[in-house]
């Protein structure tokens, strides 16, 4: 092999020298070379999450035992880090290339080089790739990338890499799959997909799809091939498809300027004039976004209503993902709600008994009387089916009928709530033809705070207690949020007590905007002005783990008011990760506020105290204690505490 030069030469020396393990390495593969451990490959991996750093899995196949490929370098993982100096590679794809151009290659031999992304090459290595293919006819490249890296001009590089000859595809169940068995210290177990890795799957390979010029030569479909839970074979057959739906779909959205759905027919008790309600359509554009969406107290001039739906379906074994618009229509005779049009297309697609339907709402306007009647008596015919609405405004929210309309929407078990900002940036990503152009919230939130007060308001919950459904959702442990998916917010649970007495108070708040729920807990005692020759302690139970800003708050708060005694147990840790979250907890811990993990003892407690429980004792979810042990390992290597000790159990039996 040539000389690779002074550069090229301190690289490889580099790679040599770094024999250590990947940060996150745990086990052996059967000759000796280094696994992840489970946290590292989901939080990594797992394409829902966003982690700061790339993982790269690799495989070579080579055609025989003297192909130049050392016998241990053939498969292995490698991950990004800080560069010792310019001219030595940090990101995991530079280092993949320097251990290959290592490698004593026989030029007359092929070698099939397989990668596992965690994210997509960044445009500067996508093209140093390229030129390796370029300089390496017999080496061909095969990736395979969890989720997508968009910043700069990630398009172009992607484009350059695949005029280069590489073959480029999102990441499904199979290949995480073989991810698990081949680079994961699995311990045996079997590999779990989580809840939605088919819609994020399905959902990066159609961002993929609008990169011009990235399709395969006369293949007529993207060359990003990924799949949501179908074969290529399938991919073939509905190579048109927006999203790719197993067997016996729901009619999936055809690509822009083909197809459509499946004719939908008249809903049972509606009259004759509706017999042609709209089929869906598969985007809107920006203007109509912009127009339509903003969440306002008063919009006057838009008297249409759009419906932004997305279907997901588990049956046995399978799962698939359908989305769309639906706009109001206008007759002659009356009007047609979008809530109908829904309906009505979504009763004709041969729903099957021993199916669950997953079905979320996006609305510009809050359903009308009428509608919500009609949704509550399909809920009760369909069992099999769930409903989240998030919607952009409240529709006549201050007339008495409208709000009788939502509140039995509620009380039927529909989730309820207006749109945050990770909504109106998940409905531009999904269902807005924006041909690449980026996010921008403008004036969408305009009056969202009052609007989430108003509703709070209509639904006559003062979350005391909460609603069963809420507390299993908002207060669940697992790493992923259970079906149906819309976003897990912060709720916090507290009671407080005087030390030689009863509770005295206790109220669970939630969130608002710019007022997170840490900061209304000390609004709410500072309110009680307790005496401050009286000691008081305080439990509170929450959702997520303070942020650095409310962790900053407790601190100053127990401070100033040392005759107060607060300790915090959390469900969740909040993006745990981060250098500032884990910096916030170590104040926590150093000021004297104890700081631990929801176990099923705190759970039970919450249950009894703040749940509208109906007399139910607490029913553990599946792997509770598992994810709990899981997150307190991870909280204890964060505040680097020894393992629980006595003076814990004795911290954890404290019953108010």
């Amino acid at each position: 092999m040539e000389d690779m030069g002074g550069a090229s030469v301190q690289a490889h020396q580099a790679l040599a020298a770094d024999a250590q393990p990947p940060p996150g390495a745990r086990g052996l593969i059967p000759d000796g070379r280094h696994l992840l451990d489970e946290d590292t490959f989901t939080e990594n991996f797992r394409s829902d999450n966003r982690p700061p750093r790339t993982y790269l899995c690799y495989e070579v196949e080579r055609p025989d035992r003297g192909s130049g490929v050392p016998l241990d370098q053939d498969k292995g993982i490698l991950r990004n880090k800080s560069a010792p100096g310019p001219e030595v590679p940090c990101h995991a794809e530079s280092r993949l290339l320097e251990q290959i151009q290592s490698w004593d290659l026989g030029p007359k031999l092929h070698y099939r080089v397989t990668c596992f992304l965690s994210w997509s090459p960044c445009t500067d290595c996508a093209q140093d790739m390229a030129q390796f293919l370029k300089e390496s006819s017999h080496v061909s490249l095969s990736l395979f990338a969890s989720r997508l890296y968009t910043r700069g001009h990630y398009d172009e590089g992607l484009r350059t890499l695949k005029r280069a000859g590489a073959s480029m595809a999102i990441m499904t169940s199979r290949e995480f799959e073989h991810c698990w068995t081949a680079f994961e210290h699995h311990k045996g177990n079997p590999f779990q997909p989580w809840p939605g890795l088919a819609m994020e799957s399905g959902k990066f390979s159609e961002k993929l799809q609008r990169i011009p010029r990235l399709e395969q030569p006369g293949a007529g479909r993207p060359c990003w091939a990924g799949s949501v839970g179908a074969s290529p074979e399938w991919f073939r057959a509905k190579a048109g498809r927006r999203w790719g739906l197993g067997g016996g779909g729901l009619g999936g959205l055809r690509s822009r300027g083909g197809g459509g759905f499946p004719k939908a027919k008249p809903l049972r008790r509606m009259e004759p004039w509706r017999h042609r309600p709209r089929d869906p359509m598969g985007w809107i554009s920006p203007e109509t976004f912009f127009f339509h969406f903003p969440s306002l107290r008063y919009a006057f001039g838009r008297n249409s209503c759009y419906l932004c739906f997305q279907v997901e379906r588990e049956g046995k074994g399978h799962s698939s993902y359908d989305w769309g618009v639906f706009q109001n229509k206008v007759y002659f005779e009356a009007p047609y709600h979008a809530e109908f049009c829904f309906l009505s297309w979504f009763c004709d697609q041969d729903l099957s008994p021993d199916e669950h339907y997953h079905v979320t709402w996006f609305l510009s306007w809050s359903p009308c009387p009428t509608c919500a009647e009609e949704v509550v008596r399909f809920l009760r015919e369909y069992r099999n089916v769930t409903l989240s609405i998030f919607t952009a405004r409240l529709y006549y929210f201050w007339r008495p009928d409208f709000q009788d309309g939502l509140y039995r929407l509620w009380s039927a078990g529909v989730h309820l709530d207006v749109m945050s900002f990770e909504d109106y940036e998940y409905c531009w990503d999904t269902f807005v033809d924006h041909n690449g152009m980026r996010f921008r919230s403008r004036d969408l939130l305009r009056d969202n705070d009052f609007l989430a007060t108003e509703l709070e308001s209509i639904l006559r919950t003062t979350m005391n207690p909460l609603q069963q459904e809420i507390f299993f959702y908002q207060f669940g442990n697992q790493p992923r949020a259970p079906k149906p998916y819309h976003r897990r917010k912060t709720y916090l649970c507290y009671q407080l007590k005087p030390h030689d007495g009863s509770v005295t108070a206790k109220a669970c708040l939630q969130n608002k905007k710019k007022r997170h729920a840490e900061i209304r807990f000390i609004d709410s005692i500072m309110a009680l002005k307790l005496e401050k020759d009286r000691r008081f302690e305080i439990t509170c139970y929450v959702t997520w783990s303070p942020c650095p800003t409310c962790a900053k708050e407790l601190v100053a708060f127990a401070r100033k008011h040392s005759h107060i005694s607060l300790r915090l147990f959390a469900s969740r840790l909040y993006f745990h990760w981060l250098q500032e979250n884990k910096q916030g907890l170590k104040q926590l811990h150093a000021s004297g506020i104890p700081v631990a993990v929801m176990s099923s003892l705190e759970f039970e407690d919450c249950w009894r105290e703040f749940v509208d429980n109906q007399g139910k004792p607490f029913q553990p979810w599946n792997k509770l204690e598992q994810y709990s042990k899981n997150i307190t390992r991870r909280l204890r290597k964060i505040l680097k505490q020894p393992p629980q000790n006595d003076l814990e159990n004795e911290f954890r039996n404290l019953h108010l």
